[in-house]
């Protein structure tokens, strides 16, 4: 089932995964300027927005938490969460497919599945008006930290593009957008062996389900 986007003013969030400590990052470079974004220069609205996310699939060897980060207090909320690498144990000296495995099935990539890797796949947070977003990916592997990637490429070593978005605003409260990160697998494998399958953690975004607010708007 795919997830929805709601514009009001004035909704209360229920169940919202909770807000984690503040962390201290370096500047990051985006204002707030009012309009709306959603890409890899940034995640902004202008208006408060609440938007569901449903964890598809991962493929990867790494155990990952996805979530927001609030780029002008520095808190980030964790959204999805693996509680395991893989629905199935893995060796990780399994070799990668070097290729895109998503939505494929396949279970020889270290495949996650909703319900399974990720026991809570369909969550909602409400963004703030005309505040800075970015999206991020932290991940460890046999309980050791592997780093955290970000939506916004400026934020990886290297300005590496991390996370593909297959749409954009204009289609988050229609067909909505798919998020494809790639996890680079650092403490795999050395970075020109690097696969950029873009299969690692798959999200769906928004989506096309109806709006009970707009329903019941129309109703009067």
């Amino acid at each position: 089932m795919l997830g929805k986007i709601l514009f009001r003013t004035s909704l209360f969030l229920g169940a919202v995964a909770s807000l984690s400590a503040l962390v201290l990052l370096t500047p990051l470079s985006v204002k707030a300027t009012g309009g709306n974004q959603f890409d890899n220069g940034g995640i902004l609205f202008d208006a408060e927005t609440i938007i569901e996310f449903e964890f598809i699939e991962s493929n990867g060897a790494y155990q990952s938490t996805f979530g927001v980060l609030n780029l002008q207090t520095g808190e980030k909320t964790p959204l999805l969460v693996e509680v395991k690498p893989a629905d199935r144990v893995q060796s990780i000296e399994a070799e990668s497919t070097y290729q895109d495995n998503s939505r494929q099935g396949s279970s020889n990539d270290f495949r996650g599945t909703p319900g399974n890797t990720v026991p809570q796949p369909l969550v909602a947070f409400q963004f703030q008006a005309n505040t800075p977003y970015v999206f991020y990916l932290e991940s460890t592997l046999n309980g050791r930290p592997a780093g955290i990637l970000y939506s916004m490429n400026s934020q990886n070593p290297g300005e590496n593009k991390q996370l593909r978005f297959e749409g954009n605003f204009s289609i988050l409260g229609t067909g909505g957008v798919a998020l494809y990160w790639d996890d680079t697998g650092s403490l795999l494998v050395d970075s020109e062996l690097d696969d950029r399958d873009f299969d690692d953690f798959i999200i769906q975004v928004g989506g096309n389900l109806d709006c009970p607010f707009d329903n019941q708007e129309r109703s009067r």
